[in-house]
């Protein structure tokens, strides 16, 4: 299987974990551990980390959020079945949907 990030991924992370660090370095510490195992979670098994994100699309049957335990976010990743792309980390409020032109359409 091959892994890949979109080249957004890591600044959405220093990004969120640059707003908890205001509040609190622990805190932050805590939001990058919960993605680091998001992470690895869907790295062990893609198919079954995550809910299911309908799209309808053909080059990438299968998005699928991630939620964090403790904080407002999820991770979206697509699954083709030899390819795992992490495409973002997004709060929840947000509708994934948004963030699809993250991918690759071809």
């Amino acid at each position: 299987m091959k892994v890949i990030f979109h080249p957004e991924f890591p600044d959405d992370q220093r990004k969120y974990q640059a707003g908890y660090a205001e509040i609190s370095a622990g805190l932050a510490t805590r939001f990058r551990q919960e993605i680091d195992e998001a992470i690895e979670a869907i790295k062990a098994s893609p198919s079954g980390a995550g809910h299911f994100v309908h799209t309808g699309s053909v080059v990438v049957p299968e998005f699928r959020r991630r939620n964090l335990e403790a904080f407002p976010f999820f991770v979206l990743y697509g699954w083709t079945g030899e390819l795992l792309i992490f495409g973002s980390i997004i709060p929840t409020r947000s509708d994934p949907l948004n963030w699809l032109t993250r991918f690759p359409e071809r």
